[in-house]
């Protein structure tokens, strides 16, 4: 399970998972089990929100990363989807300049709809955002 999903064609712009965007996440997956992934992820002070923390809209960003790669590996690479419904609960600051860990898991498909939950954790374990999300498949 070590081995390391990063998508670093010339193509490869998206802001999240693009390591050809320099203004980007650069995030870099793993699994961690049937329907899970992780991705490690250290912010910079440049995406503070408030001093030494991680804006908002950065920690959702991350999350939505997560689980949109826990659905994609759990379906193949193939697989067309977006998400439609996104929930986000800020429990714990965020820092910045100090390694976190995203998690995301796949939880059930219904039909068309992907159904995820994930975290931030700091490197002691302790959960500093929580998300669910419903993402869909726009294709067969």
């Amino acid at each position: 399970m070590d081995e390391w999903i990063v998508n670093d064609g010339p193509e490869d712009r998206c802001f999240g998972c693009g390591h050809s965007n320099p203004d980007g996440l650069r995030l870099r997956f793993r699994r961690a089990g049937p329907g899970a992934v992780e991705a490690p992820y250290t912010a910079p002070d440049s995406v503070a929100g408030a001093p030494g923390i991680i804006h908002g809209g950065i920690q959702a960003a991350l999350l939505d990363e997560v689980l949109g790669m826990a659905a994609t590996l759990d379906a193949g690479p193939e697989l067309n989807i977006a998400t439609v419904d996104f929930q986000l609960r800020y429990r714990r600051p965020a820092p910045t300049g100090r390694p976190l860990l995203a998690r995301g898991r796949l939880l059930r498909v219904e039909g068309r709809n992907y159904h995820l939950e994930g975290e931030l954790v700091d490197e002691s374990g302790e959960v500093l955002t929580r998300a669910t999300a419903r993402w869909h498949r726009l294709s067969d």
